[in-house]
């Protein structure tokens, strides 16, 4: 489930940042440089800087070496120093091979002075010599203030360590082109540069902070989140809490949602890079509803979170405010700042698909609390709204803006369907289960269970839960026409053949026969089950006698299971709304209902069986059962025992618990009951009438437990079913937990005549 609920948030933020990074870095101003090249990027963000102006001719030289002069020419700018180069330039040359009209001579000067470049000797500086890579390193890692680093390889290192030469394959002295130094200057931005205090190395602002101006911001929302913001364009918090609107630039701020960040731009105010500030976030899944500006942890004390009460939310992907939604139980939540929520994966209702979804609806399900307002997102299984099919389970929720405004639809599908047979059905306090072809599974509802019929085919609508919410198509196990066979006519003869049989509505009807089709197939006994066939002209065409089975025992009302023996062999079979029920009685045969079923004891029914392979009962035909009177039977601990005298007689008080619920009982006489034991008691009108020990396994430990599909092992290997209100009391009676068992727990398991253990008594 948790697994399940994961992926459901992960698909959601995948979809709002697909959509979100519409807003990307421009195009460069050169035409060599291709909007997808690896370095596309990097030169438009050196262009918006003004770090580079390209080589002439509208084109920025991808493939060109890099000289000695651009590079110190690129360093320069990075600091920021443009304006110091210029004054530089009425210096005397630095160098005798750069002439006082050299297109560099006031880099080249200024870079000398400030002991960012050096000769390289007999007072030479090689301005148009070609750049190797490692030299280019070298001029970079000096920008940014490193120091004493050893030639080539303590630069390479350390270029590696910045993430300077991620990607680039060059070797140390190979020369470096413009479209590779592009990436590595660009890199270089978001280093913070380097201070030495008392020889350590104290780290600064990013190097861009030399070349751009900046400003805090909170980040609210780009236009992929809320629609009222221009494309290109982002909300923004200023420092002094006001909502306005900024130049989304080169930079991608769906990233930086609800976070606090510091926004550098170039001259022209367009961001260029954003760094992250001190944010707190905290995420979980939603424990219930939200209340108000409070939601809360899913965590054993539902813990209160409370946010500020004009908090923004990025609501299934589009901004709203806390106070136009609920945030719902099982939602994934992030909170940053105490102010700003990414909530995925809460919706304003879910439902089965009953009508494929065509291309022009309104509504799903043709209902107006489905409407398809756009734009509609659609996520999960399918993609597309006219993708949505009927049996489909749709996570619905409504988009809306900051005033409360619907601007919008989002849907989770889930196509999740399991088909297989109805093999095991039980209910717990308010919690249903059911188990497909073994496999355990809780249903949502009382109603959607009662329709799982047992020994049934089914193909069941799971929830993104894996929770069976409706059935999708119930194909019955396909019925028998069950009847009893009483006689055939005399003489049986081609010309003359009519079969009379017990319906199940004991109503008698007497079928003209296809003689050759069941002649040689009748039954030679009256009172036989068969089942049988007619033909389109109501003829009886066939007939089987049913493979019935002998069965001596008592009727559980409760559990609506006949629990007895067949040929000396104990037998539990279950009875279904389906079962044919008849009643043979000294004035004939009567049908019933499994309603008209009550509780019998004392081995006080005989009946002839018909059971399929799940020994779910097809067919019942009692022998003179007497039903009535209101006798049931419950399996209890008991607590507390007392005698008391009251209206003339003395009788035995028993408080116990039952299903995990303390409920006082009176006896109608005295019986000998200890505290703390495990007994069956038999109940007519209400009052205890007889009891028994339950069937007991002692001193064992367990090696498994797997609550979920109510199963037990213990250290010998022996399986045993949980009911499903089963408890765990220790030797005193206290209540107590699974958890309280462990590897070393000894104890005692008690089941019912089902077989089902529902006492496990903690001994040490």
């Amino acid at each position: 489930m948790k697994s399940l609920k994961k992926l459901i948030a992960v698909v959601l933020a995948f979809a709002l940042v697909f959509s979100a990074m519409a807003v990307g870095f421009a195009a460069t101003p050169f035409t060599d440089v291709k909007d997808d090249a690896p370095y596309a990027s990097a030169v438009a963000r050196l262009a918006a800087l003004n770090i580079t102006n390209g080589v002439g001719d509208g084109k920025f030289g991808v493939d060109q070496p890099v000289t000695r002069a651009q590079m110190i020419t690129f360093v320069n700018r990075m600091l920021g120093y443009e304006d110091l180069a210029e004054m530089a330039k009425s210096e005397k040359s630095a160098f005798k091979d750069v002439p006082q009209n050299h297109w560099a001579v006031g880099q080249i000067n200024l870079a000398y002075k400030l002991g960012l470049a050096q000769g390289v000797g007999n007072g030479k500086f090689d301005p148009n010599s070609k750049l190797t890579y490692a030299q280019a390193l070298a001029f970079v890692l000096r920008a940014l203030g490193f120091k004493d680093l050893d030639w080539p390889y303590g630069y390479l290192a350390k270029a590696q360590d910045l993430g300077l030469a991620h990607g680039l394959n060059l070797a140390y002295n190979e020369v470096i082109k413009r479209g590779d130094l592009a990436l590595v200057l660009d890199r270089a931005l978001e280093v913070p540069m380097v201070k030495y205090v008392d020889g350590k190395e104290v780290l600064g602002e990013p190097l861009i902070s030399k070349v751009a101006t900046k400003a805090e911001y909170t980040v609210i929302a780009t236009n992929a989140q809320d629609r009222s913001v221009e494309e290109g364009k982002v909300a923004v918090l200023d420092k002094d809490g006001k909502l306005t609107t900024i130049n989304a630039g080169l930079v991608d701020f769906s990233k930086y949602l609800g976070k606090k960040v510091t926004v550098y731009s170039e001259r022209f105010g367009d961001p260029v890079y954003v760094a992250e500030g001190d944010n707190d976030v905290v995420s979980f899944t939603e424990g219930q509803d939200s209340v108000g500006t409070t939601v809360y942890k899913n965590d054993d004390n539902k813990t209160a979170i409370n946010v500020d009460d004009n908090a923004y939310v990025l609501y299934n992907g589009y901004l709203t405010k806390i106070s136009e939604v609920i945030v719902k139980e099982g939602a994934e939540v992030t909170i940053i700042n105490n102010n700003y929520l990414i909530v995925n994966g809460s919706y304003d209702a879910e439902a089965i698909v009953y009508n494929d979804v065509q291309s022009g609806d309104k509504y799903i399900n043709r209902n107006s609390s489905f409407e398809l307002k756009d734009p509609v997102t659609v996520t999960g299984a399918v993609s597309k709204v006219t993708d949505i099919k009927a049996d489909d389970y749709i996570y619905y929720g409504k988009q809306y803006d900051v005033n409360g405004e619907v601007v919008g639809t989002v849907i989770y599908v889930v196509r999740n369907h399991v088909t297989g047979t109805v093999t095991e059905k039980s209910v717990s306090g308010s919690t249903y289960k059911v188990s497909i072809d073994t496999v355990s599974y809780t249903v949502s509802n009382g109603t959607v269970w009662d329709n799982l019929i047992l020994g049934n085919k089914v193909t069941v609508i799971l929830d993104k839960d894996n929770v069976i919410q409706g059935i999708a198509s119930a194909s019955e196990t396909v019925e028998d026409n069950y009847a009893i066979f009483v006689e055939k006519s005399d003489p049986f003869t081609a010309w003359f053949a009519k079969v009379k049989l017990i319906l199940p509505d004991a109503s008698e009807k007497v079928f003209e026969a296809v003689y050759n089709d069941v002649y040689d197939k009748l039954p030679a006994v009256a009172g036989t089950i068969v089942t049988y066939t007619v033909n389109n002209d109501g003829k009886l065409n066939g007939i089987t006698s049913a493979e019935s089975k002998d069965f001596n025992g008592d009727y559980d009302a409760k559990a609506k299971v006949l629990k007895g023996t067949v040929n000396g062999q104990s037998v539990i079979f279950y009875l279904t709304d389906n079962t044919v029920l008849l009643n043979k009685t000294s004035d004939g045969y009567k049908a019933l209902k499994l309603s008209d079923l009550t509780t019998t004891s004392d081995n006080a029914l005989s009946a002839v069986v018909v059971v399929d392979e799940y020994n779910v009962a097809k067919a019942v035909v009692f022998d003179d059962a007497q039903f009535g009177g209101e006798t049931s039977t419950i399996y209890a601990y008991v607590t507390g025992v007392a005698t008391v005298y009251a209206d003339g007689k003395q009788f035995t008080r028993l408080t116990v618990l039952e299903n995990g619920v303390e409920k006082t009982y009176d006896a109608t006489t005295t019986l000998t009951i200890n505290k703390n034991t495990v007994v069956k008691l038999t109940l007519e009108n209400g009052k205890v009438t007889a009891f028994d020990s339950a069937t007991t396994v002692g001193n064992v430990k367990l090696s498994k437990i797997d609550q979920a599909n109510l199963r037990i092992i213990d250290e010998a290997g022996h399986g045993y079913l949980l009911d499903p209100n089963f408890i765990v009391v220790d030797k005193d009676g206290n209540l107590k937990g699974l958890g309280d068992i462990k590897s070393d727990t000894v104890v005692n398991l008690y089941t019912n005549d089902v077989g089902k253990v529902f006492v496990i008594e903690i001994v040490q």
